[in-house]
């Protein structure tokens, strides 16, 4: 290790020293607070999903809306099993929320703030390719796995499958970033103006792409019994035509959202600084899990299934079911 002395103190201080504080000047907490803020709301919106899939699952919920009790009293499930009341509370209020009118404009402000974030840490981040591949080789491995578990009839493809979700779509934009600007700026001669004005352009593509398929209710229906069909589903389902399974997360329009984010940190953060300069102590739980975000998004999804698994087991319910 090597060690260099400061000649006014006549400290000696080691270079893995200096890069460790190096690197903690140059984070810039605000991002990894917005990060955080994204990941929990995101967590807890899959939280309501978990419960709400439950009570799908375990409930015949169009007849209980016909007999006009809704969820205002503890019904049997197909089996003839109650609810005991602390899950049916649990589960009443999961339900509640996840079918809120109010809950699709939450989620879409929460993967606003999340691509847009992405964006920005694209502009600080020295190595934005290896973070793409990683990201997506997670993804790839999140779609394998409930491949496989669609496979063995545990899972339902149309609903379970997740076919592009939000880490491969993360870790393809990044890569497609990449590329592009290096391409644009080897074209322009290195004139950043140049990769603005491209920015503007997709972003502006992109949305429009994306109203409409919005405006033309336009949706693939997937075969999936039909190889050729399947096939079409998925260059649909990345791109945004074509949604089924879970984790939804196509190209249109967080491609957008994400290049925003990028501009961003090419013109607020040019100079890689905090535009806070205090970083308040009370936040630093947030901020940890917004320079963590990856494990958190990989963890959270299984823990929640086997939390919830454990509750309804624990209630007498059959397992084998799910």
């Amino acid at each position: 290790m090597a060690e260099e002395i400061n000649e006014s103190s006549g400290v000696t201080i080691t270079t893995l020293d200096l890069k460790k504080d190096s690197k903690k000047k140059n984070r810039i907490w605000e991002i990894d607070f917005f990060r955080g803020i994204a990941i929990i709301l995101m967590v807890l919106d899959h939280l309501m999903w978990n419960i709400a899939y439950f009570t799908y699952h375990y409930f015949d919920v169009a007849t209980v809306y016909a007999s006009g009790i809704g969820f205002v009293q503890n019904i049997q499930n197909e089996n003839g099993i109650y609810l005991p009341s602390y899950l049916f509370s649990y589960m009443q209020t999961g339900y509640l929320y996840y079918t809120w009118d109010f809950r699709i404009a939450l989620r879409m402000v929460i993967l606003i703030i999340f691509f847009a974030v992405c964006g920005i840490s694209f502009k600080l981040s020295k190595n934005n390719l290896k973070r793409g591949l990683i990201l997506l080789g997670f993804g790839l491995l999140i779609t394998l796995v409930t491949a496989i578990g669609c496979s063995l009839d545990l899972l339902s493809i149309s609903s379970s499958l997740i076919c592009f979700g939000v880490l491969s779509c993360y870790g393809t934009i990044i890569i497609i970033t990449h590329f592009l600007k290096k391409l644009v700026l080897k074209l322009a001669k290195g004139d950043v103006k140049k990769w603005y004005f491209t920015s503007i352009m997709l972003v502006l593509l992109i949305l429009f792409g994306y109203i409409f398929i919005e405006i033309s209710g336009y949706n693939y229906q997937v075969n999936f019994n039909d190889p050729l069909s399947f096939f079409i589903g998925i260059i649909g389902n990345i791109i945004g035509f074509s949604s089924f399974g879970g984790d939804y997360f196509p190209l249109l329009p967080y491609f957008a959202y994400f290049l925003v984010g990028e501009l961003i940190g090419e013109t607020i953060y040019k100079n890689r600084e905090s535009l806070f300069k205090k970083n308040y102590k009370t936040l630093k739980p947030v901020t940890f899990i917004g320079r963590n975000t990856l494990w958190v998004y990989v963890v959270h999804i299984p823990l929640i299934t086997l939390i919830h698994a454990i509750l309804y087991w624990s209630a007498g319910y059959n397992l084998a079911l799910f």
